[in-house]
């Protein structure tokens, strides 16, 4: 099975996607040899003018055709221990094992790659919500505690 590597974004393999159709997916970003081989393997590469650059998403459905369920892929760390559950912060360094299928939908076809399993090489922790910085000599909670509130 071919493998890619290159810096992750948009990774939900702990838990899948459920925006649309619940997938486990990955945008990968690659640079001009994994981009050449993504091509190669027939993936459609992508460039949305942001700071992915060219790239390809490579996701598992979480049900196949047939309505069984399908494993999700596995998640490895550079020893190739199991990380299950760890959440892929964008910009993480990441190899991605995928099985390309052809694909025909509504009058258009193409290559497809199946999410078989992420390794973490360096991992850029996801973090939900903001996150701030403290701010010196900014506002702290009961600063104004001791002024007269004038009515």
């Amino acid at each position: 099975m071919p493998v890619l590597n290159g810096k992750a974004y948009w990774a939900s393999i702990s838990n899948p996607n459920t925006t649309f159709e619940p997938v486990w997916t990955i945008d990968l970003a690659l640079d001009g040899a994994n981009k050449e081989k993504a091509i190669d393997s027939g993936l459609a590469v992508k460039n949305k003018d942001d700071e992915r650059g060219d790239f390809v998403t490579i996701k598992r459905k979480v049900t196949s055709k047939s309505g069984n369920q399908n494993n999700p892929p596995s998640l490895k760390d550079s020893e190739k221990r199991d990380i299950k559950g760890t959440l892929i912060g964008n910009g993480s360094d990441v190899n991605v094992l995928y099985k390309t299928y052809e694909w025909s939908y509504a009058g258009k076809s193409g290559i497809g790659a199946d999410l078989q399993a992420v390794q973490v090489t360096n991992l850029v922790e996801y973090t939900e919500g903001e996150d701030f910085d403290v701010v010196p000599n900014g506002y702290k909670s009961g600063d104004n505690l001791d002024d007269e509130i004038p009515f």
